[in-house]
């Protein structure tokens, strides 16, 4: 079975303050865009193991998305057989794209379609966030969702189709998620969080309105990049990359600095 993996951007994120259980609430406008990684996955009859590859150098044996989330399906659903997965990596790792998280959906969705009975989308949803915090909004199967609480609250939006543009990426620059949420703790002030019916409002409106904003962007250093008149420059995630939206067909960047063209 060879399947896509898309990266999703992320148009608003802000971020509440840190609970007594140390996480942190966020309030999120996330879209999916053309930019996949490859996945192929092989299953033969015998009992349950997982065997991943095209990962060397990203992660350690044993610690990819991929593998988490089919361990948790076996301990889980009682699933047995030998999982072959190849990956192609195409979405840079670290970078806010959130590519981990979406081959780990993708492949929860295609170990339910396995089942004689399938999980329902609350019991996917349970599953996919014990892998981790923006699985779900992968697992939902949507385009675009306001995305709330740690991430286990999806609303799922009817996407916009009329954007376009590039991802930037800053090459041989990767943000830790942990590393950046420590560091908005020392913020002087938090905003509150705004509801999914704001926020898809605002998504609705003229983009050269939107209010949105990434409160990650205040420890991340802006790309030096000419922004024309209409376009729209936001960084995507905790970091490091950042999301240009503009009707460009090419884009020339300085050095350490590429672009991907991309379709939502």
């Amino acid at each position: 079975m060879e399947l896509k993996a898309c990266a999703k951007v992320n148009l608003h994120l802000a971020v509440g303050a840190k609970r007594p259980d140390g996480f942190h609430p966020i309030s999120s406008v996330v879209q999916t865009c053309s930019l996949a990684d490859d996945i192929e996955i092989n299953l033969s009859e015998g009992p349950f193991s997982v065997n991943v590859t095209g990962l060397e150098g990203i992660c350690l044996k044993g610690e990819s998305t991929l593998e988490k989330a089919a361990r948790i399906w076996h301990e889980r659903t009682g699933f047995e057989g030998m999982l072959d997965i190849r990956v192609k990596k195409n979405i840079p790792v670290q970078a806010g794209l959130g590519g981990g998280s979406s081959d780990a959906a993708v492949l929860i969705m295609y170990l339910n379609s396995l089942r004689p009975g399938s999980l329902d989308l609350t019991e996917l949803a349970a599953i996919s966030f014990a892998v981790g915090s923006d699985v779900p909004f992968f697992t939902f199967g949507r385009k675009a969702a306001v995305v709330q609480g740690r991430g286990e609250t999806v609303t799922p939006i009817e996407p916009r189709t009329d954007l376009e543009g590039f991802i930037i990426v800053k090459e041989n620059e990767k943000m830790s998620t942990a590393q950046a949420y420590a560091m908005l703790d020392s913020r002087a002030e938090i905003p509150v969080l705004q509801s999914s019916v704001e926020l898809e409002n605002i998504y609705r409106s003229p983009v050269a309105d939107w209010t949105f904003r990434n409160d990650f962007e205040l420890i991340n250093t802006r790309p030096d990049v000419d922004v024309l008149e209409g376009e729209r420059l936001f960084l995507t995630g905790s970091g490091s990359c950042w999301v240009l939206l503009s009707k460009r067909e090419k884009l020339t960047l300085k050095a350490g600095l590429k672009a991907v063209k991309v379709s939502f």
